[in-house]
């Protein structure tokens, strides 16, 4: 499906107060990088990493990022990790920042989640895990070939992403690729790179779904099978239908304006976006909506967007699963073309490590 217009957001978030403390982002640049456009290691270690440390004071993750034959992009965290449910909402409240998104999320999960979800496992990124204390020792990474690691040690990612090579994008689309450092404004058939990037990045942060839809007619939870049946991940605690309706993972619904809540299905907290719920191939918990925000399904032509001025949408669910924000910021209000942009979850390979 082609898109066909840029669609302006105003930022959904007021700015009151900024804390001392920044999370850290790291990319680790493979040579085709640079190969590919001066300067771009730089910018991801400087303006794009600065969006997260601007946002968060404890979104650390060392990414490693490449460009490759793929989608529009993709992204893989490279093995499960997980925690009984129980100490997910342990680990959550004890390491929560006090704002509201924190609050509501709590109280939601206390009232919602946990007479679902009490005896399960909750499927988490290390990235995330770091940011709610779990030990290195016992969150697997992945090296930049793909094989388990132990986080904390030497050469191990949080995650790798891949992001299509112009030749490649240009052959399938006849489109092309847009870096911010080049200068000039981006062209109306071009993709922007840092936009993809962060799509990705949010996705090795905790943004990803257990629930596949890459096997058409029927959703699936692959996660269920090493974890018992209706295993969510972090985001999916967070879906609901409705005011007051949670939709847990055993639901497998496909029913259309799904949307994340932190605070019980009362408001739609990223922006008004609602997910995807097709088995179209799209990641589950990526946004139906069209050129509007980062974690949009698919990718939009001649716009670009960034975690903190898209209406709060990436910002909100980072912070209900884990992450704090730096800045003490009111809620988001209630309410092109190609690829799927990565891989979530449910794509990745098996590697059980659990904390009791």
């Amino acid at each position: 499906m082609k898109f066909n217009k840029f669609l302006g957001v105003t930022a959904g978030l007021v700015f009151t107060a900024v804390l001392a403390n920044a999370g850290v982002v790291s990319f680790t640049c493979d040579a085709t990088i640079d190969a590919t456009q001066a300067g771009t290691c730089a910018y991801l270690n400087g303006t794009v990493a600065g969006y997260y440390s601007s946002a968060f004071s404890n979104a650390n993750a060392s990414i490693y990022i490449q460009m490759g034959i793929t989608g529009l992009g993709s992204s893989t965290t490279g093995f499960y990790n997980d925690l009984s449910y129980s100490t997910y909402l342990s680990d959550l409240t004890s390491h929560s920042g006090g704002d509201t998104v924190d609050i509501d999320a709590l109280a939601a999960l206390n009232s919602k989640d946990t007479a679902i979800y009490a005896n399960d496992d909750v499927v988490i990124t290390s990235a995330l895990g770091e940011a709610l204390g779990v030990p290195n020792a016992s969150l697997a990474g992945t090296t930049a070939g793909g094989s388990s690691c132990t986080i904390g040690a030497a050469g191990c990612y949080n995650g790798i992403i891949t992001i299509t090579t112009p030749a490649n994008l240009l052959s399938e689309t006849g489109q092309t690729l847009y870096w911010d450092q080049t200068g000039g404004s981006i062209g109306g058939n071009a993709y922007d790179f840092y936009t993809i990037v962060q799509h990705e990045t949010d996705e090795i942060l905790g943004t990803s779904s257990c629930i596949s839809t890459q096997t058409n007619p029927n959703l699936t939870n692959p996660c269920a099978s090493n974890f018992g049946a209706g295993t969510p991940s972090a985001v999916d605690l967070f879906r609901y239908s409705a005011s007051g309706n949670l939709l847990p993972d055993s639901a497998l619904s496909t029913t259309p304006g799904q949307y994340f809540s932190y605070n019980g299905g009362a408001a739609n907290g990223a922006d008004g976006a609602t997910y995807n719920t097709l088995d179209n191939g799209d990641d589950y918990a990526d946004f139906a909506t069209n050129c509007a925000h980062v974690q949009d399904a698919q990718g939009c032509t001649g716009a670009i967007f960034n975690i903190t001025s898209d209406g709060g949408a990436e910002i909100n669910i980072l912070d209900a699963v884990g992450y704090n924000q730096n800045l003490q910021q009111s809620p988001a209000p209630e309410p092109g073309t190609i690829f799927l942009f990565g891989t979530g979850v449910a794509g990745l390979a098996i590697y059980r490590r659990r904390r009791a």
